[in-house]
């Protein structure tokens, strides 16, 4: 997917906004060619979501020129501001509809196959939510408008209506397990 004008501004703005209304550190990160992820201008071949400069930042001035020489993707690590609880798309648009999310919302990231919840760190998935991968400790994870393979992250659930704020963590997973039981019931005639 070629960085286009609009997108190279669209992630600019993402990230000015996400380390100013939010105060999340963030840090530009490696390209999605269509094939594969690369380093930006280096055109060397990189890991799926790997940062390009080696400190994430908030300081605004500083993402705003960050992003005008590498305006790649938009990565944040996880672990001191969110933690994310990744999971299949079906499950995680599911979990959204339940009322243990209704009651206390997260802001959620879609990709073309997978949901992704900023959550509240530090709180381990329950074991009995094998579908769920957990990014802590300092893991990139990239945010919207980042492109991915098959397309570009998006929110599903703006963290504007969260007011910038990760949700909860077990809320999430309780969500998760009643739209997973609710989905792996099988259908009345």
């Amino acid at each position: 997917m070629p960085i286009t004008p609009t997108l190279r501004t669209r992630l600019q703005e993402a990230a000015c906004d996400y380390a100013h209304l939010a105060g999340w550190k963030i840090v530009p990160g490696s390209v999605w060619t269509g094939s594969e992820y690369i380093r930006g201008h280096t055109n060397r071949i990189a890991g799926e979501f790997e940062p390009v400069f080696p400190r994430p930042t908030r300081d605004v001035r500083r993402v705003h020129s960050l992003w005008k020489i590498a305006p790649y993707s938009v990565l944040a690590p996880t672990g001191t501001a969110f933690d994310v609880i990744s999971v299949p798309l079906v499950l995680g648009v599911a979990a959204t509809r339940t009322a243990p999310f209704r009651r206390r919302i997260a802001p959620a990231a879609l990709s073309p196959d997978r949901i992704r919840f900023l959550v509240l760190p530090g709180i381990p998935v329950a074991p009995d939510l094998p579908f769920a991968e957990l990014c802590t400790h300092g893991e990139c994870v990239p945010l919207p408008p980042t492109p991915v393979a098959g397309g570009a992250l998006t929110w599903w659930i703006s963290p504007v209506a969260t007011d910038w704020q990760p949700g909860d963590s077990l809320a999430v997973q309780a969500a998760l397990r009643e739209a997973s039981a609710d989905l792996l019931q099988p259908c009345s005639r």
